[in-house]
């Protein structure tokens, strides 16, 4: 007799459904168990992790000090934000073993996007739910593999995912060996938190899907992630996800004469972090040599933004943005 499935933890999730037209009440949702996933971390490549990290340093910003992993002939260095006990970070990737790297399927794209342009390469999703990932997520797993540190620690699984093009991008869901509360306490305590500019948290990423309804089905349905809500700017619609206390934003044209329209599908390679006065911010960021955007009306009501350009931070955007 197959064991019946009992979560131990899960989140109640918000399968979307298409409903009115932007701008009107948002559409029916149905109540859907399903496990829960969170933003966790960014991916950046580097093909040279120390001139990748510069910028970042000159900033202002902390950075964890280099690492390599046990397997697959990677390493990194990581950003970490804070806000209301919970954690992001960008995490900048490179390879420091070309041989041991193309031997791991799993190093397939970074190796690709080491060799082009920089820019982002993929989301890092978060669950805390015990059960394997192949019964989190039926049909969509394809491997799964434990990612150790240097000395043979294990860090976390990783689960590959098959349906990266349904989702809008690249992504793979990653669990950790310590608890929420023990990686928090252990950054917290390395200083990781504390910043000489003033990130509050990350704010939101952004995609433009293929296809808005079928990447917003997959996201709920397969993911269990709510929809948060739905906006029409200038030129697109925004549907936005909640990946945590992070938001996904879904950007569609409105018309073959929207700026999206022409638009390359997949990730956006722009991170929106929240900080408190944007001006003070921006003022901070020009006197360390960087060339942000004057402030301005953000595209979303109640905000205003501005942006460090990605040719300053290693192929990332930087967009300051302060709720007003």
């Amino acid at each position: 007799m197959p064991l019946a499935r009992t979560p131990t933890r899960h989140a109640a999730a918000l399968l979307y459904t298409p409903g009115p037209p932007p701008c009107a009440a948002p559409p029916p949702v149905l109540e859907y168990p399903m496990p829960a996933v969170v933003l966790d971390h960014i991916i950046l490549p580097a093909p040279d992790l120390e001139l990748a990290a510069e910028p970042f340093l000159r900033l202002g910003l902390t950075l964890t000090p280099p690492a390599s992993h046990l397997e697959g002939g990677t390493a990194n260095r990581a950003c970490f934000v804070s806000h209301a006990g919970a954690e992001s970070y960008i995490e900048l990737l490179t390879v420091h073993d070309r041989g041991a790297a193309a031997a791991a399927p799993a190093n397939a794209s970074l190796i690709r996007a080491l060799d082009s342009a920089p820019a982002l390469l993929r989301l890092m999703l978060r669950t805390e739910d015990p059960r394997p990932f192949d019964e989190l997520f039926p049909g969509a797993v394809t491997s799964v593999r434990t990612v150790s540190r240097a000395g043979g620690a294990p860090i976390a699984d990783v689960a590959e995912m098959a349906d990266a093009g349904r989702a809008g991008c690249e992504f793979r869901v990653i669990r950790y060996a310590e608890t929420p509360s023990a990686r928090y306490a252990r950054h917290a305590a390395a200083g990781l938190f504390e910043h000489r500019f003033p990130l509050k948290r990350l704010d939101h990423l952004a995609l433009i899907p293929a296809d808005l309804e079928a990447t917003t089905h997959y996201w709920t349905g397969t993911l269990g992630v709510a929809v948060r809500g739905e906006i029409e700017a200038p030129g697109m619609l925004i549907r936005q996800l909640a990946v945590g206390d992070t938001t996904l934003e879904l950007l569609a044209p409105l018309g073959a004469d929207s700026r999206l329209a022409a638009r390359p599908r997949g990730l956006i390679s722009v991170a929106a972090f929240e900080v408190a006065d944007l001006a003070s911010a921006v003022a901070l960021a020009r006197e360390r040599g960087f060339t942000p955007s004057d402030p301005g009306p953000g595209p979303l009501p109640g905000t205003r933004t501005a942006t460090i350009p990605p040719a300053e931070c290693s192929g990332l955007a930087l967009q300051l943005l302060q709720h007003v």
